[in-house]
């Protein structure tokens, strides 16, 4: 009896201990981060280290956002992410709904499934040469509707099998009753099953917004100005071919990291509904 307990009370340590660990090595490099941005570059290049700012300052903050102008791109990379997210919901529920909605043959909502499948295991790197070339035939370069178009072209089939989960979900029988009462097919979509699966639009929303907002390589060849790149390739260009400037790129990073952690602590009720939805089935 003695030795189980011991055993439980070992189990409990290493757990706390491991758990305590992976905390540690997570936060620190967030924490680190931040302490970087709030120092002066005379604390910064001091022969000691410290793991705190003595005068702690927001000038990184302010060289990088006004006298850099990154705030022109994190204005583009908000308004591309929100486009793409918008964008690939409206696609995303376009081919959702007639695939599990309505008498749709099987091999053709096999094809569909499999095919959006498809476009997310393409390595972007093996497709941004023939997407570069095609943005520069219709004159799409150096525009953020280019980022978009490709965006929500890779991001569709997350948002297409989410959503199915949700619809999969919802019984039918609800329409039928909304279309028995004299409903039409839109107002049975829009006040029937857009309610019910809000959870699963907001949660997909989030997660292809953070996808948009890191991407970096589509935004690096695709863009060429300030007017049209986003925040993660001003980010990159903070790396000189002489110094590294750390105090910006602490600060810069810690923009970048700040909107979309925000985002999903305030919506992070939807976000772990939207991942959870239709895991458990009823045999």
């Amino acid at each position: 009896m003695v030795w189980r307990h011991l055993i439980t009370v070992f189990r409990l340590l290493v757990a706390i201990i491991g758990i305590a660990t992976f905390g540690i090595l997570y936060v620190f490099p967030l924490y680190w981060l931040l302490v970087t941005s709030l120092k002066g570059k005379g604390e910064l290049y001091q022969a000691s280290v410290t793991l705190y700012p003595h005068l702690p300052t927001v000038e990184a903050y302010i060289r990088v956002l006004v006298e850099r102008g990154f705030w022109v791109l994190l204005r583009n990379s908000v308004v591309v992410c929100m486009a793409t997210v918008i964008t690939t919901l409206i696609l995303g529920l376009l081919v959702v709904y007639p695939l599990t909605r309505l008498d749709v043959p099987r091999r053709l909502r096999l094809s569909v499934l499999s095919w959006s499948l498809s476009l997310r295991f393409l390595p972007p790197i093996a497709v941004v040469i023939p997407y570069f070339t095609i943005v520069r035939t219709i004159g799409l370069y150096d525009n953020p509707l280019a980022l978009i178009l490709i965006y929500t072209l890779f991001n569709l089939p997350f948002s297409i099998w989410m959503l199915k989960g949700f619809f999969d979900e919802i019984p039918r029988e609800i329409e039928e009753a909304a279309l028995v009462d004299g409903a039409s097919r839109w107002t049975d979509f829009r006040l029937v099953l857009l309610p019910l699966v809000r959870p699963g639009l907001l949660g997909a929303g989030i997660i292809i917004f953070s996808f948009a907002w890191s991407e970096f390589l589509f935004a690096l060849i695709l863009t060429a100005t300030p007017q049209a790149q986003t925040f993660p390739v001003g980010v990159q260009g903070l790396v000189t071919q002489f110094e590294v400037i750390w105090n910006d790129m602490a600060a810069a990073g810690t923009i970048a990291m700040v909107v979309p952690l925000t985002l999903m602590v305030l919506a992070r009720r939807y976000l772990i509904t939207g991942l959870t939805f239709g895991v458990i089935r009823e045999k």
